[in-house]
């Protein structure tokens, strides 16, 4: 059984040898057809410069013109809400309203307070007030007036010695106690009369706040947040809703910097959203920050887009067009090269024997041709086709011309 089993194991080792021998060499096979498959070909296309007018192509997020959230200035229950989400609103038109009856018993009181205090003086609801025509003042300047005529008059008499020098200072101190009581009587008019506007101005203020109760919108837009309910109670400060102003609406938008010269107030820009894609939508530049970002070398521009019909909405996606009216030299390749992905913009460019994935910002369009105002350099070669089928540093081939 020994001298058996030692004749068959040097067969066995040499069948599982061959077999790995096989399977080693069918291995290398498939890697080498691996790698073969894995080389794409492409076509190409060369960067090439072209005078025309500058364009560029952007993208960005359209913003409400104003987004407002429109607040309680008073404490009080919620008697009434007139809008929901989605609601177009007027400017100045109530949106919501505060039970009034608190205050509309203060304001009441109030005015017939100052209306008591007006009566005091012989007054109408509003009228100005002169302390001097008032009557105690009248009387007491009438009867201070009599008294300097009488001390003036014993001035004489008692220089001729017709009066003695006593009877001289009963006239001084008679005319004295006159002036006194003309000047408290001033003196009481105008308390009577800081009374009467301190009641004006609490008048006025609870009339104010029985206005507040009524809450109003500030600009014209459509309700995006209903914060409140009718029965709330609320403090001051608590939100009702939110409001967004959406015609016009802002687009922002990062132009590069070696666009920041031609782009001016007021160029026209035109653009597109998915939701619409058969439509264009225009506006105008109306504001440019004045300086570049350190960062991304970009100058940040806001346009106002006409939006009447109220298509467009804030936060939508957009591809915005701007064109100037100054020609350049342009760098230009094929539509077909670019590679558009959610607003990114990628080109690959051959680099040795692999693709280089480049990320651009386009320019204008001239038939077939698209202008690359930045990521590549004049000469270089795109590919411009397969390129779904590429990702940064594929292999590639190019046929043999």
């Amino acid at each position: 059984m020994i001298k058996i089993g030692l004749k068959i194991l040097p067969l066995a080792l040499l069948l599982s040898l061959s077999a790995c021998g096989k399977q080693e060499q069918a291995s290398n096979t498939n890697s080498r057809e691996q790698a073969a498959q894995q080389i794409i070909e492409v076509a190409t296309a060369q960067v090439v410069e072209r005078n025309m007018r500058r364009s560029l192509e952007v993208v960005g997020s359209l913003e409400a013109q104003d987004d407002v959230t429109v607040s309680s200035q008073l404490s009080g229950n919620l008697d009434n809400i007139t809008i929901d989400v989605g609601s177009v609103v007027r400017q100045g038109q109530v949106i919501a309203r505060l039970d009034p009856r608190e205050l509309r018993f203060r304001a009441d009181q109030q005015e017939a307070a100052l209306r008591q205090a007006e009566a005091k003086l012989s007054i109408r609801a509003g009228e100005k007030i002169d302390p001097h025509k008032q009557p105690e003042v009248r009387a007491a300047k009438s009867a201070m007036d009599r008294a300097r005529y009488d001390w003036d008059a014993a001035q004489t008499l008692v220089d001729k010695g017709d009066i003695s020098r006593q009877q001289f200072d009963v006239y001084r101190r008679a005319f004295e106690q006159a002036e006194a009581r003309y000047e408290a009587a001033l003196e009481n008019v105008r308390n009577l009369e800081a009374a009467i506007e301190e009641k004006r101005a609490q008048l006025a203020l609870a009339k104010k706040q029985l206005g507040d109760t009524d809450i109003i919108s500030p600009i014209n837009g459509v309700v995006k947040e209903k914060l409140a309910s009718r029965g709330e109670y609320l403090q001051p400060g608590k939100p009702i809703a939110t409001i967004v102003q959406i015609n016009p609406l802002r687009l922002r938008l990062e132009i590069p910097e070696s666009f920041a010269a031609i782009i001016a107030q007021g160029m026209s820009v035109s653009l597109n959203v998915d939701a619409f894609a058969d439509q264009e939508f225009q506006g105008k530049i109306r504001r440019i920050n004045p300086s570049v970002d350190e960062k991304s070398r970009s100058l940040i521009a806001e346009a106002e887009i006409a939006n009447p019909a109220g298509k467009l909405k804030p936060g939508m996606f957009a591809r915005a067009q701007i064109v100037s009216d100054k020609e350049g030299v342009a760098l230009m390749v094929p539509e077909k090269a670019v590679v558009s992905i959610a607003g990114i913009n990628k080109i690959f460019v051959v680099a040795g024997n692999q693709a280089a994935e480049r990320l651009v910002k386009l320019g204008a369009r001239d038939g077939a041709m698209v202008e690359v105002v930045e990521g590549v350099k004049v000469g270089e070669r795109v590919i411009t086709s397969q390129t779904d089928k590429l990702q940064d540093g594929a292999a590639v081939s190019t046929p043999v011309s």
